[in-house]
């Protein structure tokens, strides 16, 4: 069964970089992040659009082209990044409309967006990685993914996944973490360390091994 994995960080300590490991026979990655996607796995750099619906089309379009190129569908598509498309539909909004019903219809979006990916791509077996770029909050010391209104109430990107890593730059090194207080970071998975060296880190295993375990959960479905 398919899986959710959320992978956040500040900028430039290499989110999209996890990716490499990835199999580009199986892997479609939707780049929506300022800048084009640089490794060789199949992708569409998005440039821009109006409303869920409108990037929606293009990621069931691009899934089409996959699988008319490679003669299959992906099994994982990667999402890069749901910071980025947040601020562009927040952006859409407040374009259409003004006071109270820009958050309102802003949910509608970030809902029909967050639905898609459950109930279309999930429940269609794919794997789906979210990338979010996150905030310092130096009064909490904590940090932050985008968010506003109630999605951001109801925990944002962290609460439509189960399992999340955090990508900390730290004394020139990067630093994997898998359960924190401080960052947005939990597992189901109790083999993992709290944290761990970013190049010990393996994005394409992580994936398999919480299938593994999606699967033997649901074989105890009554």
């Amino acid at each position: 069964m398919a899986v959710k994995l959320l992978i956040s960080g500040q900028s430039n300590t290499g989110k999209t970089t996890l990716t490499k490991s990835l199999d580009p026979n199986t892997t479609l990655v939707i780049s929506h992040d300022g800048k084009n996607f640089p490794f060789p796995i199949p992708h569409v750099n998005v440039e821009s659009f109006n409303s869920s619906s409108e990037l929606l089309n293009i990621i069931n379009t691009k899934i089409e082209a996959f699988n008319e190129k490679l003669g299959h569908y992906p099994s994982t598509i990667v999402i890069d990044s749901v910071s980025k498309i947040f601020d562009t539909l927040m952006d859409a909004m407040t374009t259409k409309f003004t006071g109270f019903n820009i958050y309102s219809n802003l949910n509608k979006e970030i809902h029909e967006f967050t639905d898609y990916i459950q109930n279309t791509l999930i429940a269609s077996d794919i794997n789906v990685v979210l990338i979010s770029h996150a905030i310092y909050d130096p009064d909490t010391t904590n940090y932050n993914l985008v968010g506003k209104g109630d999605f951001a109430k109801r925990g944002g990107f962290l609460a439509e996944v189960d399992n999340s890593v955090f990508l900390e730059a730290k004394s020139n090194k990067r630093i994997v973490h898998h359960r924190s207080l401080k960052f947005p970071a939990r597992s189901v998975l109790t083999e993992l360390p709290d944290s761990q060296p970013a190049d010990e880190y393996n994005l394409a295993e992580h994936i398999n091994t919480l299938s593994k375990l999606v699967d033997n959960v649901a074989a105890f479905v009554l």
